[in-house]
């Protein structure tokens, strides 16, 4: 009996305990560019909810080759059509919508004798600079598949190709201008403004490459947690004000 009664107590004392202290929390896999971005949505989203969120930032490519390998997250951030639409004919997606769009720049070190460049057909590129060019991998970062294209678009892919200094993700690409390990580098405007150790040389014409838009996926394995922060990203007016703040173009 007295068995009996420390199990009783067990259970109405220990275990709702144990249970009351659980984190609510959510995962999301989330494209290079937009990590600065999504560390200050998920403060923010964390002060008003309770719920932690746990980042993955990477290449969209890469994210998306991780969930196809057994990934689990909440929510999935992809920097291009073509990783979104990947992920969802695995049929990993519930949902998912464009919700940002950026714009492409060229950058050199802040301290570059290179001040601008008139970005047009009749210009030369490749005889602009007798260096590298910092690029993310166009296999499987969007940034770089975006630069590619402006590139092909003005005929000056063929003359670079060699001469390109290919990253893991634009961040990468970032980080090289940063610190001089190249002249010049292709990265989204965003990533431009957030640094003081690089300055834009030239923007792409829009017309130059794929229109740049994010797109927020709310994955088949997500939690109510994990559909409340999908619908705070894509619906609220708080996270359009930031998506501002950090250089993004909210989507009307």
């Amino acid at each position: 009996m007295k068995k009996i009664l420390l199990f009783l107590c067990y259970l109405i004392i220990v275990v709702p305990a144990q249970f009351g202290d659980e984190r609510k929390e959510l995962t999301i896999y989330n494209a290079a560019s937009t990590t600065d971005l999504i560390e200050e949505l998920a403060e923010t989203f964390k002060k008003s909810s309770g719920i932690k969120v746990n980042t993955n930032p990477g290449a969209s490519g890469t994210l998306a080759r991780q969930l196809n390998s057994g990934g689990v997250a909440d929510v999935y951030i992809s920097a291009s059509s073509r990783w979104i639409e990947y992920v969802n004919n695995l049929k990993l997606l519930l949902d998912f919508k464009p919700f940002l769009s950026n714009r492409l720049v060229l950058i050199a070190p802040i301290d570059s004798e290179i001040r601008s460049f008139d970005m047009d057909k009749n210009s030369s590129l490749p005889s602009l600079f007798s260096g590298r060019l910092s690029l993310g991998d166009p296999t499987f970062v969007p940034a770089g598949a975006y630069g590619k294209a402006a590139l092909e678009y003005f005929n000056w892919f063929k003359v670079l190709k060699d001469r390109i200094q290919p990253t893991l993700d634009v961040r990468g690409a970032l980080s090289v201008i940063e610190f001089s390990e190249a002249e010049l580098g292709i990265v989204y405007l965003s990533d431009a403004k957030k640094s003081n150790r690089v300055k834009i040389v030239s923007q792409f014409p829009v017309e130059s490459h794929p229109s740049i838009e994010y797109y927020c996926g709310l994955t088949k394995f997500s939690s109510k947690e994990g559909k409340l922060f999908y619908d705070y990203l894509v619906n609220s007016n708080e996270a359009k004000e930031i998506f501002t703040k950090y250089g993004f173009i909210p989507k009307k």
